[in-house]
């Protein structure tokens, strides 16, 4: 993980996301980019020949403003780190950054996002954001809880059931797992997709990852409850760092709907989640 975009999108998590993004660098001697859109103004389309008036542009002040304390707090963080590192900051032509974060953050080996504390009812929707840049990117993306302490990548949890994303994940992560004191191959309730888990629910994965080096422990987790809630109170249970998941297995209007572990760990992280899919 060689150049890693910092997006500095949620004013509310940029000390969070400099945070993670600072430990992560320091790991691969990695190339820090701090990205820093401004969106532009909402307009009012209407029948001109200039074709829209600007009609609320608080959200672009907003930004405008904290942009001196955005970037000292990032010179302060990476000025002093010995890595080398940018700021990049640019004015959007949309009210939307989606395109913004996506357009730099394709290049990079990984983003990093902040998520904010659930019930949040901030103008920027962090969730919705999260969703579509995980969705978007086609790279892994790493979203960092609110108020985050004591950041380490030493015992990583992999959800793990043998899907496409899982496998994506997996293995975009793998840079990391290599770095890890432990890592666990958790699959929820294999016995119910034997055909998948087969004796040892995730034995050839953590064969595969054992051949780079990755001190790996497979594990099927028996648990009656959803597969989101049997993850984070595994990863509560046993002290994890850092969760890796593949995202949106099912299509995302009927995770939103119904609810699903990617939807569940987006609004209600309980450790920083390395997600890809």
């Amino acid at each position: 993980m060689k150049t890693i975009l910092a997006s500095l999108t949620n004013l509310n998590r940029t000390n969070d996301i400099l945070a993670a993004t600072m430990e992560l660098a320091a790991l691969y001697d990695g190339h820090v980019i701090g990205h820093y859109p401004i969106p532009a103004s909402f307009t009012l389309a209407i029948s001109d020949p200039a074709g829209a008036v600007p009609f609320d542009d608080s959200v672009k002040k907003l930004y405008e403003a904290h942009k001196p304390e955005v970037k000292a707090s990032f010179d302060e963080v990476f000025g002093k780190s010995g890595l080398p590192y940018e700021w990049r900051e640019e004015q959007r032509g949309e009210t939307v950054l989606t395109k913004a974060t996506l357009s730099h953050g394709r290049q990079c080996d990984l983003i990093v996002l902040g998520q904010d504390e659930a019930g949040s009812k901030e103008a920027f929707d962090s969730a919705r954001f999260i969703s579509d840049i995980i969705l978007g990117a086609g790279r892994p993306v790493l979203v960092v809880p609110p108020g985050l302490q004591n950041v380490s990548f030493k015992r990583v949890a992999v959800g793990w059931n043998a899907s496409r994303e899982a496998c994506r994940a997996a293995f975009d992560s793998l840079p990391i797992l290599q770095k890890a004191d432990d890592v666990f191959l958790i699959w929820v309730n294999p016995e119910k997709k034997p055909d998948k888990a087969g004796k040892l629910p995730g034995a050839e994965l953590a064969a595969a990852l054992a051949r780079h080096d990755v001190n790996v422990t497979a594990q099927g987790l028996s648990n009656r409850k959803k597969h989101a809630s049997a993850l984070a109170e595994y990863v509560e249970a046993n002290n994890i760092d850092l969760l890796v998941l593949g995202a949106y297995g099912h299509m995302r209007l009927r995770e939103q709907l119904l609810g699903g572990v990617t939807e569940y760990f987006i609004k209600n992280l309980t450790c920083p989640v390395l997600f890809s899919n």
